[in-house]
């Protein structure tokens, strides 16, 4: 079989195994379900002038239920999300123990297909445009990281879920001359509203001050999207998990656990300014 098959089978497998996790959560005892919806600046990393305040909007019981299951099949974008940006939807769905394996089976079922599927794409030989063009191929508009990202079920009775925020950045390193070649590579593609006259002298600026830093290696630090994060206690002896909350996880207790709410986040003072960069555009380390 070719690439192409073998992914679109994979994904096929997906969808049906999704279906039957998503019918069989409809139809079993579900003690409580909740979710919170986030305003689509949350996942910009484009515009972080909306990560200065966040207000998750919550939902509870059959809502939430349905948010949780429609999040679970879905793999492109909410209509009024960025495409650039996976959706988001941190929140659980508590069953009662009685459900445990079978649950845990259908998870693992469409667990399987999502691993089939990234590994199959992340060992051919396709460059990352490649690689987008065929999952876009099977499934159009997709955004390969939501078909990845794992359903997750927590093992033992729960006792508490509670909510968090967490802020990361991303930290890469470039070779000086790479990253010189790139920034005079920009002086012919001005941003919109710049002609490239007003756009190539700000560039020289910039290269100017690459060119006198010392040091061959050019350090990025660039902040990613404020995270929801859930941690996740236990009656027993079961060691305390975290999990991102990306899409809502599936825990189990006889009774409705208690729960720390996500808050709204609130940011005092910008990561971009807390931090000396040389290139603030472009989040260059001084």
């Amino acid at each position: 079989m070719s690439l192409y098959s073998d992914v679109a089978f994979a994904f096929n497998q997906l969808i049906s195994a999704t279906d039957v996790l998503n019918q069989f959560l409809h139809e079993c005892e579900v003690v409580h379900a909740e979710c919170y919806k986030l305003p689509p600046s949350a996942g910009d990393i484009s515009d972080t002038s909306g990560w200065e305040l966040v207000t998750p909007e919550k939902h509870i019981g059959f809502t939430a239920l349905s948010m949780a299951t429609g999040a679970f099949s879905r793999f492109t974008p909410d209509y009024n999300h960025s495409p650039k940006y996976p959706f988001r939807l941190p929140g659980f769905i508590q069953l009662a123990p009685s459900h445990y394996q079978l649950a845990s089976q259908l998870v693992d079922a469409c667990n399987l297909q999502k691993v089939i599927i990234k590994e199959l794409i992340n060992s051919s030989k396709l460059n990352q445009s490649q690689k987008r063009d065929l999952i876009q191929s099977i499934c159009p508009n997709a955004i390969t990281l939501q078909i990845y990202r794992l359903i997750k079920a927590a093992d033992g009775p729960v006792k508490r879920v509670g909510f968090t925020w967490c802020n990361k950045n991303s930290m890469r390193t470039i070779n000086k001359d790479e990253f010189l070649t790139y920034l005079a590579g920009s002086k012919d593609n001005p941003p919109s509203g710049k002609t490239r006259a007003e756009w190539a002298p700000w560039v020289d600026k910039e290269i100017e001050l690459v060119k006198a830093k010392p040091g061959e290696i050019i350090k990025i630090k660039r902040p990613l999207p404020i995270t929801p994060k859930l941690n996740i206690s236990f009656k027993d002896d079961t060691n305390t998990v975290m999990f991102y909350g990306h899409t809502p996880t599936i825990v189990f207790g006889e009774q409705a656990c208690k729960v720390s709410p996500l808050t709204s986040y609130f940011r005092t003072g910008s990561r971009k300014n807390d931090m000396s960069y040389l290139i603030k555009r472009l989040y260059v380390l001084d």
